[in-house]
């Protein structure tokens, strides 16, 4: 095969192409490496910024005391006779299981990585205020539990002794469900705070 040569018989067309498209090629590298790496340097500041490893294990606390008052307020349901006093753990417990579980996903530390994270930060922020309100009003029920058990004045039902609640088991019932609500709250205004700091 015969080489086409340029009108300066000294030099070759076919090299000079090859130049000219090695020049072209490093330009472009040029150009396109600081705009690739300060996007990486973004992502990455802000994934290592964020706590991650701390976030996830409030979650999981959370979690872990939400299944935990739902079991101590099935007991308490069973031990009231069906009253819904200290039974206010069941749904309490629920809803935080579930925020916690959404928060998880809508977490600053998946944001770098999934554009969806910011979808569920409004569900997020409703199950949270949710799960406060049906807390606190936890902790109230138990107060009043602790202050005046229903052992003692039980004045509903038959006046057998095996109709009575145990006012020991209640009182019990309801320092375990304070504590669990205690730690479910402070767990989540502590990542609300990592939230809001960075």
């Amino acid at each position: 095969m015969k080489r086409k040569l340029c009108a300066a018989p000294s030099f070759n067309c076919d090299d000079d192409m090859e130049e000219l498209n090695v020049a072209a090629l490093s330009r472009r590298k040029e150009s396109a490496a600081p705009l690739t790496g300060e996007r990486d340097t973004t992502i990455f500041r802000h994934a290592f910024s964020y706590p991650l490893a701390l976030v996830l294990r409030l979650r999981v606390l959370q979690i872990v005391c939400g299944i935990s008052a739902m079991v101590m307020g099935s007991v308490a349901f069973i031990e009231e006779r069906q009253k819904f006093n200290m039974g206010l753990g069941i749904p309490a417990g629920g809803v935080s299981v579930i925020a916690a579980a959404v928060s998880i996903h809508t977490s600053r530390g998946w944001s770098a990585v999934a554009s969806t994270a910011g979808v569920g930060a409004g569900a997020a922020a409703v199950l949270w205020a949710t799960s406060t309100c049906l807390l606190l009003a936890l902790v109230v029920q138990c107060c009043r539990t602790i202050l005046d058990p229903p052992g003692i004045n039980y004045s509903d039902g038959p006046a057998t002794d095996e109709s009575r609640p145990s006012s020991r088991d209640l009182v019990v019932i309801a320092c375990v469900q304070i504590a669990l609500a205690a730690a479910t709250l402070l767990s989540a205004a502590v990542c609300a705070r990592i939230d809001c700091a960075t």
